[in-house]
């Protein structure tokens, strides 16, 4: 939070200038793995950094400058379609797609996780159950 309130200026509750940001606190988003994370409209960015957030937000800011309303070039087409490592936004990992040369971020972890396990690996249920009383045996 202190990271999106540094760099768009902006606390909870207000929006931002150019009108392109409000900023809500929500309770929860049910991810908590896969904590630190944002939701920008209906994508959830996770595995952040206050880093990796400022990246994400400039990335915003800069593709949403670079749109033309007039409907001209500012869709994402497939020929502007250059997926490529998420390393410029978030930390090692998470994807970008250029539109006319402006990275747009793909939504889900910016640390290169591919699973919704922690990115320390697995980190429970890592050994066999203390005795057989927890099973069920008719099944």
């Amino acid at each position: 939070m202190k990271a999106i309130e540094g760099h768009l200026g902006i606390h909870p509750g207000e929006t931002t200038k150019d009108g392109l940001f409000t900023f809500s606190e929500v309770e929860c988003l049910g991810a908590c793995v896969n904590a630190p994370m944002v939701q920008i409209n209906d994508d959830f960015y996770e595995d952040l950094t206050p880093e990796s957030t400022v990246k994400l937000l400039k990335a915003l800011q800069d593709s949403a400058n670079d749109v033309d309303t007039t409907g001209g070039k500012g869709a994402l087409t497939g020929e502007d379609k250059n997926v490529k490592s998420g390393a410029d936004v978030g930390v090692g990992g998470g994807q970008i797609n250029t539109k006319n040369g402006v990275p747009v971020p793909s939504p889900g972890p910016m640390s290169g996780r591919k699973t919704c396990e922690n990115i320390n690996g697995l980190t429970n249920l890592t050994s066999k159950p203390w005795s057989t009383e927890v099973f069920r045996k008719d099944l």
